[in-house]
């Protein structure tokens, strides 16, 4: 019992003392008389010529003065997590957006061989039939051109298409967003 009582005026003290800011002095000292000093309202009441009853009014109108400080506290606590997380989110965003544009400096002398992409059997004929070997050679040749190719139908833009998405070198390619919507001729 003797413990309970103590962390009950630990806490009572930790209450006021947050609540000082919010307070006028009347209300902090009534408080502190009822929570800390532990009077009665009648004798709270005595000190300031009012009735008990008075103070039990101003109590319950500060406690919800106070309860609702500590809501708007929790309230800007809840958004400065948001906002942290936020930052967050747009720093990883941003983030990625610089590795997006750091891929600007693609190695232009990687094999076609080399890369991962499964071409198939008629777009490494068109690709050898070209005399391409590296990604800059493929990135040199204007897209509109590769239609005028012999073999390039729709499966095989698909298939570039597909190929510059999947090396992520649509930069590279001038006109390459407008182009892959436009069907093959």
């Amino acid at each position: 019992m003797m413990l309970t009582n103590t962390l009950i005026d630990r806490t009572n003290r930790f209450y006021i003392e947050m609540s000082r800011k919010v307070l006028s002095e009347k209300e902090y000292d009534i408080l502190q008389k009822l929570l800390i000093d532990k009077m009665t309202l009648k004798e709270v009441g005595d000190n300031y010529g009012v009735t008990g009853e008075s103070v039990r009014r101003l109590y319950e109108r500060t406690f919800e003065k106070v309860k609702c400080v500590t809501e708007l506290l929790d309230d800007i606590d809840h958004y400065k997590q948001k906002l942290e997380q936020l930052k967050e989110d747009f720093e990883y965003e941003t983030g990625r957006i610089k590795k997006r544009r750091s891929k600007a400096e693609t190695d232009l002398n990687k094999l076609l061989y080399d890369t991962h992409f499964p071409f198939s059997k008629r777009m490494f004929t068109i690709i050898e039939a070209l005399g391409i070997t590296t990604i800059g050679e493929l990135a040199a040749i204007p897209l509109k051109d590769f239609q005028c190719f012999r073999g390039f139908k729709g499966k095989c833009k698909n298939e570039l298409i597909a190929f510059i998405e999947f090396e992520n070198i649509e930069h590279l390619f001038k006109g390459f967003s407008v182009w892959k919507t436009v069907a093959v001729k």
